[in-house]
């Protein structure tokens, strides 16, 4: 007798448990040939016995029984015909009763598979042989139709997160080690061949190369590389073999933030939905009893009335009371809307978030890294009469380099710029949320930051925002007096004109500019864009204020759009936080409700393009669903329709519902 490692239950041969559970949890079992506790105990079986699974499978038993059916239609009444009427309902109903049986024990009384199972077996006690096989022939016929067009988009979706590579090359004294990603520490240098998939957030080093990042953001073109440049694991390499020394840990990278977030995507559930699986747990106990009463009272009320046929009305208008339409094709509709934003690297932590993006009214916008593209260059340089430029720089360059703020990255380029480099040992730096840096150079207070910084400390500036319309201005001063000042220049990204005359179309009523830059520099993009509202100056905790009493004067959703950096709270507390540019950005991808992995403004109204596709999906189904069945059952109830009828009717309903769903996944989005 074999023993799992795992939880020591008893195990056979090919795996899996002889007792088909497992004392590490009731609901799926171990399996030594497969892995751990990862499938069912059952999944497993037929997984090692492919013969039986084949047996089983309902394309099988669909043929099967339909054989038998039509050899029971050809035989003269007899014992026999009977018999072979109940071995083709047997065949093709089996697996209906057992999972109604199996449904019940856990509580859930009014399934599909139980409202089928009463239809039949009782087609079956008022004599109605063939209906009752031709009622589970279609059923099950339905069945693989909607399992089959549901499974293949399902896989579709999947495929876009199967992104996750599983093997990394680690060059070592003994010869190049393939190691599962996990095993790899960061600052290990890895090796990536080409056309693999990067396996770790890495940094180039040596020669440049390309990579492919459609995985992630939905473009096919290749990215160049150089020396020092950040690529990101999920990424396809080119032609050359890279070495990357490793900046995060698997449970860090990018693949896997995004896989968290997909894995995300369909706990949190939209009101509608949630209201159809409240509405299905009434609704079926509902005609259930409605159904007894209609088979029951008509006889007793009516003398002359035939119990039998009020049986047959009865069991017909159960069969199409069915509600499976309406509880798959809704949640289907919103994972299909879903996988289509993630085709095109939009990432929705939801379908609650993608239905609230068809309420959008107001839109914020932070300014610097996403109205703008973020890229500074430092324009101009103000210096105090005898501060040496090359000093400044240097010092700048040091007190800001724990910094990754734009600006930041613009004056230490422009200090790597210089021949010759010496750095300064600046101490006790801290960032002053809103404000800037601060540290020590041997005694010396060094500050680095806006007009409101050195306002705190008492700096006197002179007066150069006259001579400037929009540029940001970085203030430095030693010991209390003003060395000189950095003004950087950032330029509208391309497309954002565009993105916010999309937004306007599609219905958003205020698009507003949150930002901790100057006046001058906001009223310029904010005019730019059209901007209904602009605030300047702002600590995050204004800008959260400010979002609340934007947010107090729509009627619709407000979204907060930043790149991620410094934005986290404020992303948090919108109706939809929103963060572009996600590759890379840990803070956006964990406070975000919706991640566009490129710097594309345009994916915005893309997103909301998608939304608006789902949600005109959804309504549809609702219609086609609720017209369809309330005329159904009306028919049935007066025994126009019948129960074979009502069957073949009710799997077309939900062979359009379904396939209408799919439709959001493949949606073209207009631009």
């Amino acid at each position: 007798m074999k023993r799992h490692p795992t939880c020591s239950d008893a195990v056979c041969e090919v795996g899996g448990h002889l007792t088909g559970g497992c004392s590490a949890s009731q609901e799926i079992g171990c399996c030594d040939s497969c892995g751990s506790h990862d499938l069912p105990f059952w999944e497993h079986f037929l997984d090692h016995h492919v013969w039986l699974a084949k047996l089983l499978s309902g394309p099988v038993r669909l043929l099967a029984g339909l054989a038998l059916f039509i050899l029971a239609l050809l035989l003269d009444d007899s014992p026999v015909k009977l018999l072979v009427f109940v071995a083709a309902y047997l065949v093709v109903g089996a697996g209906v009763i057992v999972q109604a049986f199996i449904n019940m024990f856990r509580g859930k009384f009014f399934s599909e598979h139980f409202l089928m199972s009463v239809a039949t077996i009782g087609a079956f006690i008022i004599g109605e042989y063939a209906e009752a096989v031709a009622v589970m022939l279609l059923y099950l016929l339905g069945q693989a139709l909607e399992d089959r067009a549901v499974d293949r988009t399902r896989r579709s979706i999947v495929s876009l997160m199967a992104i996750r590579p599983l093997i990394a090359h680690l060059p070592s004294p003994e010869g190049v080690l393939d190691l599962t990603p996990d095993r790899i520490q960061v600052g290990q240098e890895i090796l990536v061949y080409p056309g693999e998939r990067v396996p770790l957030d890495g940094r180039l080093e040596g020669q440049g190369g390309s990579v492919d990042y459609s995985a992630l953001t939905g473009e096919s073109r290749p990215v160049s590389l150089n020396s020092g440049d950040e690529v990101l694991a999920g990424a396809i390499n080119g032609a050359s073999v890279l070495t990357l020394t490793v900046l995060r840990d698997e449970a860090h990278s990018a693949v896997m933030r995004i896989m968290e977030l997909a894995e995300a995507a369909g706990q949190k559930k939209t009101p509608i939905e949630m209201f159809t699986q409240r509405f299905s747990r009434v609704y079926t106990p509902l005609v259930v009893f409605l159904a007894l009463a209609m088979a029951l009272l008509p006889p007793l009320i009516f003398p002359g009335q035939s119990l039998q046929v009020w049986v047959y009305r009865a069991l017909s208008f159960l069969v199409i009371s069915c509600p499976c339409a309406l509880v798959i094709s809704v949640p289907l509709a919103f994972i299909a809307g879903i996988g289509n934003a993630s085709r095109r690297g939009i990432y929705i932590r939801g379908s609650q978030y993608l239905e609230a993006l068809t309420h959008l009214d107001t839109v914020v916008f932070d300014k610097t890294g996403t109205l703008t593209s973020g890229a500074f260059e430092i324009v101009k340089l103000d210096m105090a009469p005898g501060v040496d430029r090359d000093y400044l720089i240097r010092l700048a360059a040091a007190i800001e380099g724990p910094s990754n703020h734009p600006i930041a990255l613009a004056i230490k380029a422009m200090n790597k710029d210089q021949e010759e480099v010496r750095p300064m040992d600046i101490q006790s730096v801290q960032e002053i949320a809103g404000h800037g840096m601060e540290g020590t150079l041997d005694g010396r207070q060094i500050l680095a930051g806006n007009k409101a910084l050195m306002d705190r400390y008492g700096i006197a500036l002179p007066n150069l925002e006259e001579d400037m319309a929009s540029g940001s201005l970085v203030h430095m001063a030693e010991d209390g007096h003003w060395l000189g000042s950095f003004t950087a220049a950032d330029a509208l990204r391309p497309g954002a004109l565009t993105a916010i005359d999309r937004l306007r179309d599609q219905g958003s009523q205020t698009i507003a500019i949150l930002s901790g830059d100057r006046q001058e520099a906001v009223t310029e993009i904010g005019m730019a864009l059209g901007a209904d509202y602009m605030a300047s100056g702002l600590l995050p905790g204004q800008k959260m204020e400010e979002l609340d009493r934007l947010s107090e004067l729509t009627k619709g959703r407000t979204a907060f759009v930043g790149d991620g950096i410094n934005d986290a709270p404020v992303l948090r507390q919108a109706d939809v936080g929103i963060a572009i540019g996600g590759l890379g950005s840990d803070a956006a991808v964990e406070a975000a409700d919706l991640v566009i992995m490129t710097d594309e403004l345009e994916r915005l109204p893309d997103a909301v393009a998608i939304a608006r596709l789902t949600k005109r999906r959804v309504q549809e189904n609702l219609v086609i669903i609720l017209l369809t069945k309330g005329l159904l059952m009306a028919l049935g109830a007066m025994g126009i329709t019948p129960l074979w009828g009502a069957v073949f009717a009710d799997t077309g309903v939900m062979l359009i519902a379904v396939l209408n769903s799919l439709r959001a996944y493949y949606g073209r989005v207009p631009r």
